[in-house]
This record gives C-alpha cells, structure tokens and sequence, in this order.
C-alpha cells in the first residue's frame, strides 16, 4: 500500500516559471503603458499588452533553460 505524498512542502511553481511569468508581466505593462503615452485608447493598450505578455512567455521558454 503506497503512502500518500506531502505535498504541502512542494513550490507552488519552479523558479524558471516565477522568472517568465514575472518578466513577460514586466514587459506587458511597459508596452501597455507607452502605448496608452503614444495616444491610443485603452482597449488598444491591452491588446498589444496581451500580445507582448504572450510573446514574451513564448521567447522566454525557449531562451531560459
């Protein structure tokens, strides 16, 4: 009969996914910001926030080890 694991010692996340996560939210607020700066509205802001949150995750994973 096998035992059942302690789980509540393990991370919630890796330090490689805390660094991604927290970088690609870093670069998503600045691009969310100056575009707000350059004018556009706030529905445009998001947009290209999402998609350089999104990018950043994706280049992170394959540059991080």
């Amino acid at each position: 009969m096998s035992t059942p694991s302690d789980r509540s010692q393990e991370p919630l996340m890796t330090v490689r996914a805390a660094v991604i996560l927290m970088l690609a939210t870093q670069i998503a607020v600045a691009v969310g910001v100056l575009t707000v700066m350059a004018g556009n509205a706030w529905a445009v802001a998001v947009l290209a926030a999402g998609g350089s949150f999104a990018g950043t995750v994706a280049f992170a994973r394959s540059v991080i080890g």
